[in-house]
């Protein structure tokens, strides 16, 4: 197996060590010198350009803006005393401009009292260097402020690079304060809000915000999740949009540490996964109106019987010669019939009607039989027993009671479709595991090879030879456990049978009501 990023672990010479290439030169500093007196100019221009940088010098402060325009310095040595305009003004105009305001500008001048190094740094300068001065001090105040500047630049790339990663970002990103106070948020994050606010958000206390959409709440959830964990967390929301319809979101939300392992900052992610869980409620409904198309024999069959029993009942009545008992007797049958369909068609309900999802607390024992009962129209007349075995104490669960039906009902339709031979067993069980509930469905039917095991849970893939199958029902099973946060594992013998095993989280039982007093 290739690990991430293994794919050539061959070491890549630096292009210094490749032959025959010669690594290119860095970039030459560029060095501006204002300076009215040719002679101090000529010497720091000589000086300077031995040292390797590039200088240009300027000696009437009027162009200074269009020089430094056209030769863009690295840095600026300016002279104070300048005939036309001072250097203490020309400074101020450099920092007025966009380009230059971050621009080193070190002074040179005679004047060495404390109050004129104040005025230059008032106006904006980075240093301040009396005449006369020691070459080799110089030099090594411009490497100084070179170096700097070329960390300023660096740091400014690399604050570009991250705001552009986060402000073009798929998902919303928002980072709050230890206290809760929103420090950032993204394009993306006002997106997500779909509208549902013009207002300034930043600066604000997470609280405030609580009225402007349900969101910040959930933020406020994920936060104090992380707070607990004392790490990363995750969770899935649902909240409303402006056009009335739910957003999925996937939120994480993780601890950002300063150096002293405090907690300088929260942040929180949100991934937008509406249109993944749209496709997945299409799948889920598309796999379940498949299991209600392999029971619609059996079903038909169990409708029939009823019927025929109350057309029989009906045409005996239409003769009018029947006694006042038999009349009785025939209304009870046909009465007894119309609850028979009746409680077929109650149990189709619970499990074909298409629904939003909606977690919530329920008993496993409950949900399973449900299931059982539906499943037993597939058995007909087969010689096959169906056994439910529920857990002696009331189990609940968390989650999508709807979509955890569909799971069991997939088990056992596939449990009983396994036994070929003439008679069978298959057992739906619901038992403790300590904080875990065990679903287990099993059977003695023909069972699943080995080469078939590592693939049964694969999309498309099927075992069943008569096309009866799309290969997504296991899929979707096992989807929908992971979506509980559960495990679906199975054990099989051929010509034995096979055994699927469920295990769950279990959820504390609802809380009575108070009675009243």
């Amino acid at each position: 197996m290739v690990e991430p990023w293994g794919i050539c672990q061959k070491e890549v010479p630096a292009i210094e060590q490749l032959p025959g290439i010669t690594p290119p030169p860095p970039p030459q500093d560029r060095v501006l010198i204002i300076e009215d007196d040719p002679d101090s100019g000529n010497l720091l221009v000589e000086t300077l350009s031995v040292e390797g940088y590039e200088v240009r010098l300027a000696t009437d402060g009027s162009s200074v803006l269009e020089t430094v325009e056209e030769f863009r310095p690295d840095l600026v040595l300016l002279d104070v005393m300048m005939p036309s305009i001072d250097g203490l003004e020309m400074c101020r105009q450099l920092r007025l401009q966009e380009s230059t305001r971050t621009l080193p500008i070190l002074f040179l001048t005679a004047k060495d009292d404390l109050s004129d190094k104040i005025k230059g740094f008032q106006a904006g300068g980075d240093d301040y260097i009396t005449k006369p001065f020691i070459i080799s001090e110089l030099l090594a105040r411009l490497q100084a402020h070179l170096r700097i500047q070329r960390l300023k630049r660096d740091l400014a790339l690399s604050e570009e690079r991250y705001r552009l990663l986060i402000e073009n970002s798929p998902d919303g990103i928002v980072l709050l304060s230890p206290a809760l106070e929103l420090l950032f948020h993204n394009a993306r994050f006002l997106e997500i809000l779909r509208g549902q606010t013009q207002e300034a958000l930043t600066g604000r206390v997470l609280q405030s915000l609580f009225p402007i959409s349900e969101l910040f709440a959930e933020i406020s959830a994920i936060v104090e999740r992380v707070k607990a964990a004392g790490g990363p967390a995750m969770k899935e929301a649902t909240i409303a949009a402006s056009n009335h319809r739910s957003v999925y979101l996937e939120i994480f939300g993780m601890p950002v540490h300063n150096q002293g392992g405090q907690v300088a900052m929260y942040q929180v992610v949100f991934r937008d996964i509406t249109q993944r869980k749209r496709m997945e409620e299409a799948l889920l409904q598309a796999e379940k109106i498949n299991a209600l198309g392999i029971l619609t024999a059996g079903i038909a069959h169990e409708i029939n019987n009823p019927l025929t029993g109350i057309s029989n009942a009906i045409q005996i009545l239409q003769r009018g010669t029947v006694a006042k008992k038999r009349q009785d007797e025939l209304f009870g049958l046909v009465l007894d019939n119309i609850e028979r369909i009746v409680r077929i068609v109650k149990d189709l309900r619970i499990f074909s009607h298409p629904h939003e999802s909606a977690p919530a607390l329920f008993p496993v024992n409950e949900a399973v039989a449900e299931m059982v009962s539906l499943a037993r129209y597939q058995v007909g007349r087969a010689r096959i027993t169906l056994e439910m075995r529920p857990s002696p104490e009331a189990l609940f669960l968390f989650g999508d009671r709807h979509q955890f039906q569909q799971v069991i009902l997939n088990l056992v339709v596939n449990a009983i479709q396994a036994i070929t031979a003439e008679t069978g067993q298959v057992t739906a069980s619901v038992q403790r595991q300590g904080e875990k509930a065990m679903i287990t469905v099993e059977d003695t039917g023909s069972g699943i090879s080995a080469s078939q095991m590592s693939r049964i849970f694969d999309p498309f893939f099927t075992t069943k030879r008569d096309w009866k199958g799309t290969g997504l029902g296991l899929a979707v099973a096992y989807r929908i456990v992971q979506l509980f946060k559960g495990t679906l594992t199975v054990q099989s013998t051929v010509g034995v049978g096979s055994r699927f095993m469920i295990t769950l989280p279990l959820h504390p039982p609802p809380t009575a009501p108070a009675a009243p007093r």
